[in-house]
């Protein structure tokens, strides 16, 4: 496909489509400030995987994270005998940012605390789907705080750690979620 250049030029322009369609998304994000719509919403929720995870994972250290369409999330890790962490809160999207606010409950084997939780992950678009890239910051959050980015795994939750550790359907991560963070 060809577009046009204004007269001036003359010359017409090669528009990749692969590389349009992966801008596509981008550009149709809310500016910041203002709330996505929930259909916008719709389009992030799912499971995200952490970067690296099969590696993690045969490591013991387990990474979930949820986005619910209704605007809710669930983020947990899990390494055995270390650290069990969980977080629920709500989340927005804010021009090219997806915005996490909620309360952190970390569980060390150097001790527990419960923080309040603001993140913001930068949204790049991708052949597979979205990758969120947390911005930088000191780490109050245990395996959770870590700059790995996260890559978009599947619309429906899919815990992946071990055991019963945290609810497999919706209703059931909503009400963790409700229960990490109440809303007021």
């Amino acid at each position: 496909m060809t577009l046009l250049c204004p007269r001036a030029f003359r010359r017409p322009l090669p528009i990749a489509l692969p590389a349009l369609a992966l801008l596509l998304p981008l550009l149709l994000l809310p500016p910041p400030g203002q709330a996505a719509s929930p259909p916008l919403r719709d389009k992030f929720a799912g499971t995200y995987r952490i970067e690296g995870h099969r590696t993690l994972e045969q490591r013991g250290m387990f990474h979930f994270f949820y986005l619910h369409r209704d605007g809710r999330f669930v983020l947990a890790a899990e390494w055995p005998a270390h650290e069990s962490t969980r977080i629920g809160g709500t989340w927005r999207v804010d021009g090219t940012w997806i915005v996490l606010l909620g309360t952190a409950h970390v569980r060390t084997n150097q001790g527990d605390w419960e923080v309040p939780f603001d993140r913001r992950y930068r949204v790049a678009t991708q052949s597979t789907g979205f990758r969120l890239t947390p911005l930088p910051e000191k780490n109050r959050y245990g395996l959770l705080g870590w700059p790995n980015p996260f890559h978009f795994d599947r619309v429906t939750p899919m815990p992946n750690l071990p055991g019963d550790l945290l609810p497999r359907d919706e209703a059931g991560l909503l009400a963790l979620s409700e229960r990490l963070h109440p809303l007021e």
